[in-house]
């Protein structure tokens, strides 16, 4: 439901500059988390190819957040700034991240539950699918979010063959069961952003430009 709420209010209004700010935000939560948990593979030995996965996955999350950043019309309102910052503190306590900041990378039960939760941000923080069809996404900010969920479909890829074979001690029921509570958690936190943008709108109706 929140999602239709929220498809139907672009159709209405527009992405303007609040909600550009606050889905910039939110999303630069996400890959700066990604990239401070994946930035360790910088200071430990590894593999070459999990080495080489790794940093990749960190410097394009680093870089699209930068991106997007750019494309990005910021609203001049406080109080969505106030809101943004509410949303990204509940996403760092209700996902636990400091749990994936600690120690360093191995190939155990903590590192397997932070791929579930990538997977997870890049298998469904999508908001192209909430555009209304026809809308050209030539704008700076559109193309900034088709450039990072395109990149977030070939990331998944990879994601979905190491949750798949990774070696460690559980039963592929409790894997399962752990990537559907790791999206339930992003989901959540999806659907609250979602919630805000419905009810709050933007006081600037235009689209990016």
């Amino acid at each position: 439901m929140v999602r239709k709420r929220a498809r139907e209010r672009f159709a209405e209004g527009g992405i303007g500059a609040e909600d550009q700010t606050r889905i910039a935000l939110f999303l630069q939560a996400v890959k700066g988390f990604n990239a401070a948990v994946l930035a360790k593979a910088e200071f430990q030995p590894l593999e070459w190819l999990p080495y080489r996965f790794l940093h990749s996955q960190c410097f394009k999350e680093m870089e699209l957040s930068t991106l997007l950043a750019r494309a990005t019309t910021w609203s001049l309102e406080p109080f969505v700034y106030l809101q943004a910052t509410q949303l990204n503190l509940a996403l760092w306590e209700e996902l636990n991240a400091p749990r994936y900041l600690q120690g360093v990378i191995e190939v155990d039960q903590t590192f397997y539950e932070y791929l579930a939760l990538s997977h997870a941000f890049m298998s469904d923080i999508r908001f192209l699918p909430l555009i209304p069809a026809g809308v050209p996404l030539d704008t700076p900010f559109l193309s900034a979010l088709k450039e990072i969920e395109e990149e977030n479909g070939r990331q998944i890829q990879t994601q979905i063959r190491l949750l798949k074979d990774m070696r460690i001690d559980m039963s592929p029921e409790d894997k399962e069961r752990l990537i559907e509570m790791q999206q339930g958690k992003v989901r959540r936190l999806f659907d609250r952003l979602l919630a805000e943008l419905s009810e709050y709108g933007s006081s600037d109706k235009t689209a990016s430009s």
